[in-house]
């Protein structure tokens, strides 16, 4: 594994980037595989629902084979919100993986008081 560089941005969002001596294919692997996940970041997958607060829960709502996976996240406190990981995978000339994970807090989505937009009415 190489030097880890990390930062954090001023919205608390959190940026990780190093390279791996795994291939992508492996560390996908480990990324999408329940007890390989559950092996390496200590979580288990779920809707969140079952959250107990012993261990986070993620679930994956985004995956493209070999290169990006992005989980919701939710954190041992349960009146924590949830957050997202996303993970990026290229592989290295001479092999292994760089690795980038951005963990972005979950922000609320800002709604107009006023869509201007003709209301919808529902079939009978």
């Amino acid at each position: 594994m190489s030097r880890i560089e990390a930062e954090v941005s001023e919205a608390g969002d959190v940026t990780v980037e190093c390279w791996l001596d795994a291939s992508p294919e492996k560390v996908w692997r480990a990324l999408t595989v329940p007890e390989l996940v559950t092996n390496w970041l200590g979580a288990q997958t779920g809707s969140g629902r079952e959250k107990d607060g012993s261990v986070p829960v993620y679930e994956i709502v985004e995956a493209e084979p070999f290169s990006h996976v992005r989980y919701r996240w939710h954190g041992h406190d349960a009146n924590e919100a949830d957050s997202f990981v996303t993970f990026e995978l290229l592989p290295r000339q001479g092999g292994g993986t760089s690795f980038r994970l951005v963990h972005a807090r979950q922000r609320p989505a800002i709604q107009p008081a006023n869509g201007n937009s003709p209301p919808l009415a529902l079939a009978a």
